[in-house]
């Protein structure tokens, strides 16, 4: 999911999961409302004009097995075309909107399908791949534009190549396409968890830097408010207990850092209230169940808790909260869903 993290942070994260995991089986009901289950990897949601809920699952990887380079050495896939993107009416039936995507297991992740938004009548799906063994495929680390109506692949936004000719962290290279968001002027931000960068795309400038964080904070997503003010939420440096915040960057300059928060996977913008996941939980008893969160220059405050591995966070059409879960299942029975939170 994000690569730069290191091995102590992956460790830390395997046993919150597991924690998680088993909270939200043995233990006390998840809250809200289940609307979706027995996904393999979901990431990413999105409603459409017509009230769908759009979900990006990674999928569950498949029976090929290779061995990869990447940024951190080689690792061993089992591949397969398990990714989709799935469209959810608001009876709660459910289709393969984009189906037999390609899906990368990692063992302890499935990588592939991260986003599925659309925007006008477009459907940009983003998705985040395994590094140097697929380069300049458009299933890895790219942002693809479709024809919302025929599903044709309008263009391609490869994020490789900016990568190797500009490296901007400073890190070596590394890219992992995590979310994505227009500015009122139709501008297109990207952030890169991988490259540990923030980028804009326009059809006559193409890929440009806006701003890079060589501490390695792995940016995972990013929401640009109305008066093109940017947001941009932190996974955090070495997935540390508080590493974790959300800037806002107002004019190119950086105006206010929410900090102290925990392993954000995600962050939504609704008005003038700013939401976030966090992925997993740091308390006294050691790490555990992810939640959303409303943040606030006072601080954070709970909306819902207990939530296994919780990725991302959309607002759909009745009002509620729609965030999904499970988006890492590390046993057999382990599956991820989606869950309604009524504000």
């Amino acid at each position: 999911m994000f690569r730069k993290t290191v091995v102590l942070a992956s460790v830390v994260l395997l046993v919150a999961l597991v924690a998680a995991q088993a909270s939200a089986q043995s233990g006390p009901p998840l809250p809200g409302e289940v609307v979706m289950a027995n996904l393999g990897a979901p990431r990413g949601l999105a409603f459409d004009s017509s009230g769908n809920l759009l979900i990006a699952d990674a999928g569950e990887g498949g029976t090929i097995e290779a061995v990869l380079p990447g940024p951190e050495g080689e690792s061993t896939v089992k591949m397969g075309l398990s990714g989709r993107v799935l469209s959810v009416a608001a009876d709660g039936a459910a289709t393969d909107l984009v189906a037999g995507l390609p899906s990368y297991n990692t063992g302890s992740e499935t990588l592939g399908v991260y986003r599925a938004i659309p925007h006008g009548d477009s459907l940009w799906v983003v998705f985040s791949g395994t590094g140097a063994g697929a380069f300049g495929a458009f299933w890895t680390d790219s942002v693809v534009e479709l024809d919302a109506a025929t599903l044709r692949v309008r263009r391609v936004i490869n994020l490789q190549p900016f990568e190797i000719a500009n490296d901007p962290d400073g890190n070596g290279y590394d890219t992992n396409v995590s979310d994505i968001a227009w500015g009122p002027d139709g501008t297109l931000y990207i952030t890169d968890a991988g490259g540990n960068d923030l980028l804009s795309w326009t059809e006559a400038g193409g890929l440009q830097l806006v701003a890079a964080w060589p501490d390695n904070p792995v940016p995972t997503s990013v929401e640009v408010a109305a008066n093109g003010d940017l947001y941009v939420g932190f996974l955090g440096a070495g997935l540390a207990p508080g590493a974790a915040k959300i800037e806002h960057w107002s004019g190119g300059q950086l105006v206010h850092t929410y900090s102290g928060l925990n392993a954000v996977s995600d962050i939504l913008l609704d008005g003038d209230t700013l939401y976030a996941v966090e992925l997993v939980i740091f308390g006294e008893a050691g790490p555990g169940p992810g939640r959303v969160i409303m943040v606030d220059s006072s601080g954070a405050t709970p909306v819902a808790e207990g939530l296994p591995a919780p990725f991302g966070l959309a607002k759909g059409p009745d009002g509620a909260l729609y965030v999904s879960f499970g988006t890492i299942p590390l046993g057999p029975g382990m599956t991820g869903g989606v869950i309604k939170l009524p504000l």
